[in-house]
């Protein structure tokens, strides 16, 4: 028995579609700015303090691997601040600095996880990222009250220098080389699509560092980290006239990564191509010496028409021909996604019964061969009962016995 299957109803102009032998734009540069909060062993918040709030810029160039895979080399600098009310003999202190992080990173596209895989709406994307950076940085611990700088032995511990990172610990206003810190960035994030140039996007990400001293104390039961988030302006390079990677849909015949695979759909296709030549070099079968009016071109503005003919009561067993024709039209359907084919069901004008319902019989009896036999998709398929409308324009002198036969047809009638 055929299996049903879905059909990919998008309607995809031929630059949309990936593929591994057409040129895509892959390069992009992005520049963004937003805040950025640290959570280290001096904060007393829980979530989001706006006294925590510090903003700086970030900058990453992007080159896109395959429609669902990125790597971005990133660059986010700026200051960075904490504070805790009546940290153990200290009071309340604060400290104040400023980072520069770099990392590269890989970001995933999670809309290519779809069954139909592509952006949403051809206008958004949406994306997890992971990476692993260096974090440069320099720090001051400082008493609130009077902005000083906290010195070791304010914790009573036997040393006269600063609690600094990047300053000079006897010399707290003298800049030493920055600390280095390793890092992993956690990230997830939004893409709109404005055109074939220009993107814009908001991502955050949470940048766990392996450092316990970016605010230079070191008691904490975690290592340091901070959330920084950003609102950028992405622009892609390369021709304007054509697509940038990440906005293309990927097909079945392309692995997660872009790699070519194999299409289950190409090999029913190309079963059925060959069912359908064995059955063509069959002997022909005679039919009656009929052909519908070549007018059906006119009536259904195609000119994909294909009869199959009916005994009287909506009783039919399909023969060879009767199978190639269904064959074809099948083949034509999954060689074209997303287009349909109307089953229009006619009666002769004298046969007994309901003749409405006669004609639906015998659309049913086609449709269900197609999806059952053949793997069609049912959902693709339309009914179209007409009883005994006058379409079919019998010859003059026909035998009326031929106009009868002739009369109890389906026309199966592709439409892209």
């Amino acid at each position: 028995m055929g299996q049903f299957r879905q059909t990919d109803r998008r309607i995809l102009e031929e630059d949309m579609r990936f593929s591994a032998e057409k040129s895509f734009n892959t390069w992009s540069i992005n520049l963004g700015y937003g805040p950025l909060i640290m959570y280290s062993d001096i904060s007393n918040f829980k979530v989001l303090s706006g006294s925590a709030l510090r903003f700086g810029p970030t900058v990453y160039v992007s080159k896109q691997l395959a429609p669902a895979l990125a790597i971005d080399l990133q660059y986010i600098g700026s200051e960075m601040y904490g504070k805790a009310d009546g940290y153990e003999s200290l009071g309340d202190i604060y400290f104040k600095g400023n980072i520069n992080d770099i990392s590269l990173n890989g970001s995933f596209f999670i809309n290519q996880l779809r069954e139909y895989p592509g952006p949403v709406n051809d206008r958004w994307n949406f994306f997890v990222k992971l990476g692993v950076g260096i974090n440069l940085f320099r720090s001051r611990l400082y008493f609130v009250e009077n902005d000083a700088i906290v010195r070791e032995d304010d914790l009573n511990m036997p040393s006269e220098r600063y609690m600094v990172s990047g300053y000079d610990p006897y010399d707290p206003l003298t800049k030493t080389a920055p600390e280095l810190a390793i890092m992993v960035p956690v990230g997830f994030g939004a893409m709109y699509r404005v055109n074939n140039r220009v993107d814009l996007s908001l991502e955050s990400s949470m940048r766990f560092s392996a450092s316990d001293n970016l605010d230079n104390i070191l008691t904490g039961s975690t290592n340091d980290r901070y959330f920084h988030t950003a609102l950028s302006f992405s622009y892609k390079i390369g021709k304007k006239d054509r697509r940038h990677t990440r906005w293309t849909y990927r097909g079945y015949g392309f692995s997660l990564f872009g790699r070519q695979r194999k299409d289950p759909l190409q090999d029913e296709v190309s079963r059925l191509e060959e069912e359908i030549a064995k059955l063509e070099i069959r002997p022909a079968i005679l039919r009656d010496s009929v052909v519908v009016n070549e007018l059906l071109t006119t009536i259904y503005e195609s000119v994909r028409v294909r009869n199959i003919f009916f005994e009287r009561g909506a009783s039919i067993e399909f023969d060879t021909e009767d199978q190639v024709l269904m064959a074809e039209t099948v083949v034509e359907m999954k060689l074209n996604p997303g287009s349909y084919v109307d089953l229009y069901g006619y009666v002769y004008a004298g046969d007994e019964g309901d003749q409405m319902e006669l004609s639906r019989i015998q659309c049913e009896k086609i449709k269900d061969f197609m999806v059952n036999e053949m793997g069609a998709n049912a959902a693709f398929i339309r009914v179209k009962p007409c009883g005994s409308k006058d379409v079919f324009k019998a010859k003059p002198n026909t035998n009326n016995s031929t106009v009868q036969r002739s009369s109890r047809r389906v026309d199966i009638v592709f439409r892209k």
